[in-house]
C-alpha cells in the first residue's frame, strides 16, 4: 500500500500537464450568470430574429423530437451547462430528464430554475418560442 500524499500526486499531475491545469482553473472561474446574460438574453438571445442562432437551434431540436425517433423513459443530458433550452422540446417525449454538469456553479444555477427561485434566469421567452414552433400556442 502506498503512503504517498494525495495532494502531492495532484501537484505532480498539474506539473506534468500545465495546460490541463490551466483549463481546469479557467473552468473553476466560469460565471454562469454572465454566460446566460451574454448569450441568452437580448440582444444575442433575441428570438424574434427568425434566422438567428437561437431560433435555429430551437427549430432543429423541435424537429428532431417531433419525428418520434428520439423518445423513451429517461434522457440524460451530459454537460448541460447552466441552460435548459436544449431540453424544452424533449419534455413531452421523456418521462424523466436528468441534467448533469461538471461545474458546481452550473448545477447551482440549474437548481435555482428547478426550485423556481426569483433570481433564476428567466427561460419563459424560450419556452414560449418552443410552444410556438411546436404549434402549442
Amino acid at each position: 500500500m502506498s503512503t504517498a500524499d494525495p495532494s502531492h500526486a495532484a501537484r505532480a499531475a498539474q506539473d506534468s500537464h500545465p495546460g490541463q491545469a490551466a483549463v481546469a482553473l479557467a473552468y473553476q472561474r466560469f460565471e454562469p450568470r454572465a454566460y446566460l446574460r451574454n448569450n441568452y438574453a437580448p440582444p444575442r438571445g433575441d428570438l424574434s430574429i427568425a434566422d438567428g442562432v437561437g431560433p435555429w437551434k430551437l427549430r432543429c431540436l423541435a424537429q428532431t423530437f417531433a419525428t418520434g425517433e428520439v423518445s423513451g423513459h429517461t434522457l440524460i443530458d451530459i454537460g448541460s451547462g447552466p441552460t435548459i433550452y436544449q431540453l424544452l422540446s424533449a419534455c413531452t417525449h421523456f418521462k424523466d430528464i436528468t441534467m448533469t454538469d461538471f461545474l458546481e456553479v452550473n448545477r447551482q444555477e440549474l437548481g435555482l430554475w428547478l426550485r423556481k427561485e426569483p433570481q433564476a434566469f428567466d427561460w419563459s421567452t424560450y419556452s414560449q418560442h418552443v410552444c410556438l414552433i411546436e404549434g402549442k400556442g
